[in-house]
């Protein structure tokens, strides 16, 4: 089967949001990554997310046997990060991210590295966003280096803000109750891929501010 025949069913299973679908072809041929990883560059923003949480997933079964071959995975994504690799990573922070959800035997190995990528152009949004889902799993690597998120309030995007008070909120929600006045009456419309129900949804910083706080829910229904 040609490349373009695997990554058409591949783009498929993600739109019907088949991820048992896409773990059973992954583990039927040699580099599912190849495939997955060109479709985080799809023009469909739903399926761009969907495959970067698959590859999350497929680490995860890929990691059963062979731990080497993920971090091999990891490397190329910090690789590609790096001037002078000759080539652009555009989603590489949020790849390592789910990766490392998927392993977290491997969080304390790798998470640390990302907080070296949260003012490097064009890796800023998607290291705040690894950053978070990473501490979701497991706060502890950036626990010390609180101080580097908190920086990123203050930057004129609204989707860094919004990230780092999630990831805030798993590492050391006290840092918001103390800027919680700055945020709550801030409701201009951001949009955010959920990975719970692995849909795009719309939120702003005075709901992520209270979902932080446990106040509220964060996300509303795209159209």
């Amino acid at each position: 089967m040609s490349n373009r025949i695997h990554k058409a069913k591949v783009k498929e299973l993600l739109i019907q949001r088949d991820f048992k679908g896409v773990l059973d072809w992954a583990i039927s041929i040699r580099n599912p990554q190849r495939v997955l990883l060109s479709l985080t560059y799809d023009a469909n923003e739903l399926v761009k997310w969907r495959a970067i949480e698959a590859i999350g997933k497929v680490a995860a079964i890929q990691s059963e046997n062979d731990y080497e071959k993920v971090r091999n995975i990891i490397r190329q994504q910090f690789w590609l990060m790096n001037d002078e690799s000759g080539g652009l990573g555009w989603h590489a922070p949020e790849i390592i991210g789910e990766i490392l959800v998927n392993v977290p035997s491997l969080i304390e190995e790798y998470g640390e590295i990302l907080l070296s990528f949260l003012q490097e152009e064009p890796f800023e949004i998607g290291s705040h966003i690894a950053i978070y889902r990473i501490a979701s799993v497991n706060p502890k690597p950036f626990i010390k280096r609180v101080h580097e998120l908190t920086g990123s309030l203050n930057q004129p995007d609204k989707h860094i803000r919004a990230y780092t008070i999630l990831a805030l909120g798993e590492i050391d929600p006290e840092q918001i109750r103390m800027v919680e006045k700055e945020f709550v009456s801030e409701a201009e419309e951001i949009r955010i891929y959920d990975f719970k129900t692995s849909q795009l949804k719309t939120t702003d910083l005075g709901l992520v501010v209270g979902k932080v706080l446990g106040r509220n829910k964060i996300f509303n229904d795209v159209a």
